[in-house]
């Protein structure tokens, strides 16, 4: 199976296809689109649910929402908050309240193991600060194209490195996947998305495993086993 730890899943068009041979994280944006993913993995055997209000959403969301959003997730045994955290990159001007809403979200995933999958333009070490603040075992970054030294700390951890297809032409991301043990690693698209050129898409989770073999020297189904395994720990309760 493939993984596809970060996908839209609300964007996306006849989600039937993919039910054979892939395995979706799908991210919430906000109530609504959480609400709406909710009733895909309802739909979709091959849908894990992630419940959560992105951080260029908080300007029109508040911690009361965050709370009930996460009431609705426990109610339900969802086991994945995201699309959450920080971005202080594009909207720098609501980082206050981005703070508050996604403390809500860490004390959601400490007192119920959850996993969050997360977003953290520009502010990766405050994140990885919070995140053992609230001592978070499950954590995924999202293509993560943070500062290189930090990496050996989130791999301390045991948390999870995203491999977004923007290895292609991203530069620091090649290199950061290329730094980290494939333990380590989740194949996402962040789909659909266009990224200078590159339109993301769930197909193209094939060209990353294929340079996570060459990368480890290892057959390309036995790294399609490992990123599996990965994903199925990561959601072990």
């Amino acid at each position: 199976m493939l993984v596809d730890m970060h996908v839209h899943c609300t964007e996306l068009k006849d989600l039937a296809q993919y039910s054979d041979s892939y395995l979706f994280a799908c991210v919430g944006e906000d109530l609504e689109t959480s609400k709406m993913i909710l009733e895909l993995s309802r739909r979709f055997h091959f849908i894990k649910p992630c419940l959560g209000i992105h951080p260029w959403n908080i300007a029109r969301s508040s911690v009361e929402e965050a709370r009930s959003l996460m009431e609705l997730a426990v109610s339900n045994n969802v086991e994945c908050i995201g699309e959450v955290g920080l971005d202080s990159r594009f909207v720098p001007e609501t980082l206050p309240r981005q703070r508050d809403v996604f403390k809500v979200f860490l004390d959601y995933a400490r007192e119920y193991d959850l996993v969050l999958n997360l977003h953290t333009a520009g502010t990766h070490r405050e994140v990885f600060q919070m995140l053992k603040t609230f001592r978070i075992e499950k954590a995924y970054f999202h293509w993560y194209t943070g500062p290189e030294d930090l990496l050996k700390e989130l791999i301390d951890n045991g948390y999870f490195i995203g491999v977004n297809p923007s290895w292609k032409i991203q530069e620091k991301h090649f290199r950061i996947i290329s730094k980290t043990p494939l333990s380590n690693l989740l194949t996402e698209s962040d789909a659909p998305y266009e990224y200078k050129g590159v339109s993301l898409k769930p197909e193209l989770i094939n060209d990353s495993l294929n340079l996570l073999a060459r990368l480890h020297n290892l057959d390309r189904k036995v790294v399609e086993e490992k990123i599996e395994e990965s994903f199925k720990r990561l959601f072990t309760r």
